[in-house]
């Protein structure tokens, strides 16, 4: 028997022979061999092709911890559950209301021009084609979304309805892929997959898409507009945050303001040149009967109850307490945001978490977007006992459907549990911002780059 040590490539030629090209050892390390043994050992070495052995070091990563493989088969199912109630529905009823009153709109702005998209008795004369009871426009079901959901919408009216809702359903479902794509921590794997299956299987999500609301659009826009900060490009930023606004402004009015108090003044700037470009086009296009029309609309349809359900004034009435918990909560939110101002993931998540909390019309579907601000939160690797905090947030959500089904009797447990959940989470951030702490350095790395 020989004991080599490894003392590079000319010593262990020399043991090996002239005929055999040595092995480059890595560093250090004393081996011991068996002559022949040996000389089979390399040779096989060299034999293996390099791809071969890149494979098999794949293979043998190892395994993900058993909480994550939990995690993502509870989201698998969640997913498959929200996908096949909403194949149900739409097999059922591929006439919805909701994307009925839109899709009339867009016909009427394409037929009689864009000043009648909020006028009720064209909207009901391009209604009367559909089943009796998807005819309905008074003032509480008509259209009240900004012109340029119309205008996404108007190349829809080419296909009869059922086809167009389904087609816009599609996109939806492209626009929070790509929100997830974007914003969602974890590099590729199972725990960013997980993620995004779980949004689909939460009840807002599925709500969103029932109802065809613009909800993931706005997301995807906010996804891009953080995407273009972080990239340096605040102008086209601040862009596609006006686009954001212009979609569906009460499910992100706070987050401009967060965005100011930051510190980030271009971005503020390249959202309001993107409003006010937005508002000029609206004003034309409309005119002064179509903006008079829109105005009864938004008046009319304010004082349906359904639209105040999940704010504070479902609760306390618009009175004293109701503005004072605004301006607390609005304070806190912005408080936070200026005090974290050089981290842009916790100004984003504070400005929508803000949002949902100081709203005054919001509905179950526009919780969703308290998932692109969890997956901000998410990125400014908070505790492990924060980030499991954002479980309940999870079970609060599906509890809004279960209020929705069982009635009046879970209006507390079900409406109440989300706010009081999102105050809670407000209150860990706005604690977060006056406490130094550690980052978690295994979650850091997990967000930017190893995926379990």
């Amino acid at each position: 028997m020989a004991l080599a040590f490894r003392r590079g490539p000319a010593a262990r030629t020399a043991e090996c022979g002239e005929g055999l090209r040595p092995e480059p050892w890595p560093r250090a390390a004393p081996i011991v061999h068996f002559g022949a043994a040996a000389d089979l050992v390399f040779r096989l070495r060299e034999a293996i092709p390099d791809p071969v052995l890149r494979i098999a070091r794949v293979k043998a990563r190892p395994r993900p911890p058993w909480w994550l493989v939990a995690a993502a088969v509870g989201s698998v199912f969640a997913a498959a559950h929200a996908i096949a109630v909403w194949i149900f529905l739409f097999a059922a009823v591929p006439v919805h209301e909701d994307v009925r009153m839109t899709y009339v709109a867009a016909q009427a702005g394409l037929r009689y021009g864009w000043s009648k998209i909020y006028d009720q008795p064209t909207l009901r004369g391009l209604s009367a084609s559909f089943p009796a009871d998807q005819r309905t426009i008074n003032d509480l079901y008509t259209y009240v979304h900004p012109p340029l959901v119309a205008w996404l919408f108007a190349p829809l009216t080419a296909f009869a309805e059922p086809v167009a809702y389904l087609v816009w359903t599609a996109v939806s479902l492209v626009a929070l892929v790509l929100a997830w794509q974007i914003a969602a921590p974890f590099a590729a794997g199972l725990a960013k997959g997980s993620l995004l299956l779980l949004a689909v299987g939460l009840w807002p999500v599925l709500s969103a898409f029932y109802y065809g609301q613009p909800v993931m659009l706005v997301l995807a826009c906010v996804a891009g507009s953080w995407w273009l900060v972080k990239h340096d490009r605040p102008l086209a930023a601040g862009i596609a945050l006006a686009l954001a606004t212009f979609l569906k402004p009460q499910v992100i009015w706070l987050l401009p303001g967060a965005i100011l108090v930051s510190g980030r003044l271009r971005v503020v700037a390249g959202w309001a040149l993107g409003c006010g470009v937005l508002v000029a086009l609206s004003a034309i296009a409309l005119g002064p009967n179509g903006l008079a029309s829109w105005a009864h609309a938004l008046e009319a349809g304010q004082s349906d109850p359904a639209h105040t359900v999940n704010t504070l004034i479902h609760f306390f009435g618009v009175g004293p307490l109701t503005v004072a918990l605004w301006l607390m909560l609005g304070a806190a939110a912005l408080v936070v945001a200026y005090r974290q101002r050089q981290d842009v993931d916790a100004v984003y998540a504070v400005g929508l978490l803000g949002t949902a909390l100081v709203a005054f019309h919001f509905h179950e579907l526009d919780y969703s977007i308290l998932i692109l601000g969890a997956w901000f939160f998410l990125r400014t690797s908070p505790p492990l006992w924060q980030r499991l905090w954002l479980i309940p947030g999870a079970l609060t959500m599906e509890l809004l459907g279960l209020g929705t089904a069982l009635g009046p009797s879970w209006d507390a447990p079900s409406h109440a549990a989300v706010i009081v959940w999102s105050a809670s989470w407000l209150a860990i951030m706005t604690g977060n911002s006056f406490a130094a702490r550690r980052s978690v350095a295994w979650f850091k790395g997990l967000s930017e780059g190893a995926a379990p």
